[in-house]
């Protein structure tokens, strides 16, 4: 679904959430609006018709700003937490934390970090967390992936990868999750879950593995297509 308001195009997206949120998206300033699935669109469209002046002076800020690539970790930048999207906050003090503060017309993500702290090490302190975070929801989602297939590995590492969301290694039967999936739905925690849970029987993704995947989670393509940034 679109909206416009005053000639700007407002994407929206209905997921499992309790509010509606506004997000303006770097690098190019799109806006996304996420509702809860039982919204109606009018209550949608009326929410977005409100916050209109914020919508126009957040669009305004980007097209003002020269785009960069690389993030600098600065309060205003914005940051992907579990596929929703908050707006980094970086405070002094120690020690260096990071907390998620997901209530509000725009989630925050609160980072304090020691005074002078370079891109680097705010960089590592924001990893750290995604870890965490990734670490806190393997924990509940792999045992219940295992239940469901029957699949099991014999242990699972957290590490942040370049290349790939995950791996197996078939000979020990231990699994590797990519950091950064924290940054993503939660769905797609679970196909890599599942994915590489697969991998423990079947080492090749051939039409085996296809039809294992197919069987636990038919919808697996389009939830992989949707964390390599196709959908």
């Amino acid at each position: 679904m679109q909206l416009e308001i005053d000639g700007i195009p407002v994407r929206v997206e209905k997921k499992r959430i309790k509010n509606m949120h506004l997000y303006v998206k770097p690098p190019a300033g799109t806006v996304l609006l996420t509702a809860p699935s039982y919204v109606s669109n009018v209550a949608i469209e009326q929410f977005a018709r409100s916050k209109a002046d914020w919508i126009k002076k957040s669009v305004a800020r980007f097209e003002e700003t020269p785009e960069t690539k690389e993030p600098s970790y600065s309060s205003g930048e914005i940051v992907p937490v579990w596929g929703e999207y908050a707006t980094l906050q970086v405070v002094s003090g120690r020690p260096g934390r990071v907390e998620w503060i997901p209530d509000g017309e725009t989630p925050v993500l609160r980072m304090t970090a020691p005074e002078g702290a370079d891109t680097k090490k705010k960089e590592k302190l924001l990893t750290e967390w995604y870890r965490s975070e990734l670490i806190e929801r393997t924990d509940i989602l792999l045992p219940r992936w295992e239940e469901y297939t029957g699949l099991r590995c014999s242990a699972w590492h957290p590490r942040n990868m370049r290349a790939r969301w995950g791996s197996c290694n078939t000979r020990t039967g231990e699994i590797t999750l990519n950091v950064q999936l924290a940054k993503h739905p939660v769905e797609c925690l679970e196909y890599v879950i599942l994915h590489e849970l697969c991998h423990t029987v079947v080492p090749n993704h051939g039409p085996e593995f296809k039809a294992l995947e197919t069987k636990y989670m038919p919808e697996w393509r389009q939830v992989r297509n949707r964390l390599n940034g196709r959908l």
